[in-house]
């Protein structure tokens, strides 16, 4: 697929992460040209639960990639257990298995599948603005290989995450929230065998973060704490997890017997767990840029791709001649806010109750599994099916 032109592309999708790439899949396979920008190199480690729940398979068999997933060795999870600090846990059974999967992993093989389907795809790419839109389309300017470049396309698929600079220059409500979060990682290995086919979630004074292993046997550690506790943590992210530790004595213990692995301590942030604008601008935001769910859900990887897939779907279907850009904007927003809005009503009640210093577990004591069945349910809960 060679396009018209070099710098005219149908599609510009920025950010290569499950949802740009799903975008980005969709629409070069069926002959447009697309141009999927990415900062960062692949493969590279990231901030995340690295935990795919079974919604998120049927649209990896769509994108063609769970095949090659599969034969990498997904861990198979299909229970589960949370723990309050003072030692209340309830164990509970997922409803379908899930995989735990790096995004060393999951983002190379999603972004190879779309430069395999035909998207001009370059890492390494940073963009700066997006200008548009207009009857002409966007102007999308971007450094790369030491290179200021210029692009126009017709739509823009927004997909850079949590938070990126260009949220900044679109002046975006979300930046003001007063609750934020900061994410942080940690690798381990060693003999992670107690952990086989288990996510683990602990919840600990000022946040709460999650432990299950991935491909390879290694074992991935997870977490969000409060921006405001943070800041008054002085020992960097060794203190946050001795934070953690110290309030919830299941995670000592669990972590005791593993070994810290090469990758060490990541951090990312502000995360805001919000439900963000679907459409800014005439961009189609996907993925976190869309709004980020909170990592208990289970459920963020498999909404990214959804929402890669609707846009890429809604601008085919407007490249097809059947919708003006408005249109598509408008049609892509009503979707999206149709299929999530309800998940980040409940996401956000839940946290606050899970976070409860006595809530949370006194609830635990009394409804135990029923009240994570419930909790489950209600975040899988969609207006509309995909």
């Amino acid at each position: 697929m060679s396009p018209i032109g070099p710098d005219a592309f149908d599609a510009v999708v920025v950010g290569a992460g499950p949802a740009g790439s799903a975008a980005s899949i969709l629409l070069a396979r069926g002959g447009r040209r697309v141009l999927l920008l990415e900062k960062d190199t692949f493969p590279r480690p990231k901030v995340c639960g690295e935990f795919l729940s079974s919604d998120a398979l049927p649209p990896l068999e769509k994108l063609g990639v769970r095949a090659a997933l599969e034969r990498a060795g997904p861990e198979r999870i299909d229970r589960g257990s949370i723990h309050w600090p003072g030692g209340r846990s309830v164990s509970f059974r997922l409803p379908s298995p899930a995989y735990g999967v790096s995004r060393l992993l999951l983002d190379d093989l999603l972004a190879r599948g779309a430069a395999d389907a035909g998207a001009d795809t370059r890492f390494a790419a940073r963009v700066t603005s997006v200008d548009g839109a207009s009857p002409s389309g966007f102007r999308v300017r971007f450094s790369h290989a030491r290179t200021e470049r210029e692009v126009r396309s017709r739509f823009v698929v927004g997909a850079w995450g949590r938070w990126d600079a260009l949220d900044r220059k679109l002046d975006r409500g979300f930046r003001l929230a007063r609750s934020r979060y900061i994410g942080w990682s940690r690798d381990y290995g060693c003999d992670t065998a107690p952990l086989a086919g288990q996510v683990r979630l602990y919840v600990f004074a000022g946040g709460y973060c999650g432990l299950s292993r991935v491909e390879g046997e290694g074992v991935n550690l997870a977490g969000v704490i409060a921006e405001s506790v943070l800041r008054r943590q002085r020992a960097g992210w060794e203190g946050v997890l001795a934070r953690a530790k110290g309030s919830n004595p299941a995670l000592a213990a669990d972590l005791a017997v593993l070994t810290p692995g090469p990758i060490g301590f990541l951090g990312t942030g502000p995360v805001f767990f919000t439900a963000k604008p679907p459409s800014e601008d005439g961009i189609l935001m996907a993925g976190d840029a869309a709004g980020v769910i909170d990592p208990f859900s289970g459920e963020g990887q498999a909404a990214a791709l959804a929402s890669g897939i609707l846009a890429g779907e809604t601008i085919e279907r407007a490249l097809a001649g059947n919708l003006s850009p408005a249109q598509t904007a408008a049609l892509y927003a009503r979707a999206w806010k149709s299929s999530n809005a309800r998940r980040f009503t409940w996401s956000s009640l839940l946290r606050r109750f899970i976070l409860h210093p006595r809530l949370g577990a006194a609830a635990a004591g009394l409804a135990g599994e029923k009240l994570v069945g419930f909790a489950m349910g209600v975040l899988k809960q969609k207006e509309i099916t995909d």
